[in-house]
């Protein structure tokens, strides 16, 4: 786009996203990320009272002290 003045010139209009405005981060180009499928974590549920259990079965419950087993 230009811009005249009154001697006939014509001159660039200014870009509004100038170098004293920063530049947006860009997008990734390519396909988009695709993540797997979460983890399962239905084997460390404590059956009595549903915390997580630290190790793999079979173990102990850190909270009620009852058997988590994969089962």
């Amino acid at each position: 786009m230009a811009d005249s003045n009154t001697e006939g010139e014509i001159r660039p209009i200014a870009d509004p996203v100038g170098p004293e405005r920063p530049e947006r981060p860009r997008e990734p180009a390519g396909p988009e990320r695709i993540g797997g499928e979460s983890a399962c974590l239905l084997p460390l549920v404590c059956a009595e009272c549903g915390a997580l259990a630290e190790q793999r079965p079979p173990t102990v419950c850190r909270r009620c002290g009852a058997v988590v087993d994969r089962d």
